[in-house]
């Protein structure tokens, strides 16, 4: 006979309704489970904390999981880890699937006649830069997004996903520590007109070789070479995914997806993995695009 479910749950729980800028969530859990078990959870909301996870847990077994979350504007930091046995007469198999989704954007491809003269794709953030030959714009004269059609699609996904699934008797673990952070654009009015108004802490913006601020209606899509350096604000959060991650199963199957791509350094990374056996994968994971404010980074003896 089946065992029934069994369930504790330590949860420490706290939100904050002070100035936005302060503003954060933490979620802290820990549960033991045992019996058959279904769970669906997500944490983050895509661009508002700068990716979001969603977690599915299925099945019948054994299980102990923490989780450990912290979420602020643009930025989302999760410490998770479950290990779970699959109980001997399971007719559904335990399994953990998680799937994390970034807010940064990935690269685009262009048909030929839409690259520069070297035949390199344009990140999504330089669209404004294009000729305007080559933009639709609005009534007011900015870019508009909904008829664009400069451009193909994203090359990436901007997937980070993992399944590992238990056979009956048999054990599985998964340990996820990310961070992900995506921090606004500076205000396209500010920058369409080249106005030399003070820009937001937490904003990015483009600079020449002399450090001047670059307005978009300045530079063509066939001429990029102006673009010397990136500069944000103090207060600026950054825009980088990094993660460390260890899969295991003792028998059973593991499938990862990963699909993710950088329009800042150009990088790509793609796998398409199922492992059906034994397996132990372990990795680290860093994607790097824009450095936070100085700001955002405290002091290491700023403890208070």
């Amino acid at each position: 006979m089946k065992k029934t479910l069994a369930v504790a749950v330590a949860v420490v729980f706290v939100l904050s309704f002070a100035a936005p800028v302060f503003a954060e969530m933490d979620h802290e859990a820990e549960y033991h489970l045992d019996g058959t078990i279904d769970l669906e959870k997500q944490v983050g909301h895509l661009c508002n904390t700068g990716a979001e996870m969603k977690q599915a847990i299925d099945g019948e077994g054994e299980m102990t999981k923490l989780m450990d979350t912290n979420q602020v504007a643009g930025v989302i930091t999760v410490d998770d880890q479950q290990d779970w046995v699959t109980a001997e007469d399971a007719v559904n198999n335990l399994t953990v699937t998680s799937v994390i989704e970034l807010c940064a954007p990935a690269k685009t491809v262009y048909d030929a006649e839409d690259a520069d003269e070297d035949g390199d794709t344009i990140p999504p953030e330089l669209l404004y830069l294009m000729d305007h030959d080559d933009l639709n714009l609005d009534d007011d004269g900015f870019f508009d997004y909904a008829s664009q059609s400069v451009y193909q699609d994203e090359l990436t996904d901007q997937i980070w996903a993992v399944q590992v699934e238990a056979d009956p008797g048999f054990s599985g673990g998964l340990e996820q520590n990310f961070e992900a952070a995506y921090g606004p654009f500076a205000s396209a009015e500010d920058y369409w007109y080249g106005d030399e108004t003070d820009e937001p802490a937490d904003a990015f913006w483009f600079e020449d070789e002399d450090g001047n601020e670059i307005a978009g209606n300045e530079i063509a899509a066939q001429d990029l070479s102006e673009f010397d350096s990136v500069a944000s604000g103090d207060d600026y959060v950054g825009n980088y995914f990094n993660i460390d991650q260890f899969a295991r199963t003792s028998e059973g199957t593991t499938q990862r997806y990963i699909d993710i791509s950088s329009p800042w350094s150009g990088a790509y990374l793609s796998e398409d993995m199922t492992v059906t056996g034994a397996a132990e994968i372990e990795e680290e994971f860093e994607m790097d695009n824009l450095e936070p404010g100085p700001d955002t980074v405290p002091d290491w003896w700023d403890l208070f």
